[in-house]
């Protein structure tokens, strides 16, 4: 569910794919999950890329595509939002992603949310 129009956002690479700062293009709502303490916040590092990473699409395309973490919300489900039903978000930095094993808790929107998995960043050239 979407708070807004989207919003420009930095991206952080995993090492083995050069560890650089991408451009990312983010609901504004992807700022607000934290899973075991850690912010999806945006790298503090500036942009030093000019590879943009994606969220969605097809990874069958040329480019970055962000890694994901999978969730859902473990007790009150917000308005607009399905219950029971499994979210993603773009993994903003690298602090996020390694702290987002399966069933790890956090808050997502203010409500408790649970990790059910995580996808890698794929890079395509």
């Amino acid at each position: 569910m979407s708070a807004g129009p989207f919003v420009d956002s930095k991206y952080q690479a995993a090492a083995e794919n050069g560890g650089g700062v991408h451009y990312i293009k983010i609901q504004p709502e992807t700022l607000a999950l934290t899973i075991a303490t850690v912010a999806n916040s945006a790298p503090a590092a500036a942009q030093n890329s000019k590879l943009s990473a994606t969220v969605n699409g097809s990874t069958r395309r040329r480019g970055l595509h962000a890694a994901k973490i999978y969730f859902k919300f473990s007790s009150t489900t917000p308005d607009g939002y399905l219950a029971g039903s499994i979210l993603s978000l773009p993994a903003l930095n690298k602090n996020i992603l390694a702290a987002a094993d399966k069933g790890v808790t956090g808050t997502y929107l203010g409500q408790a949310i649970v990790v059910v998995g995580k996808s890698p960043e794929i890079l395509r050239q």
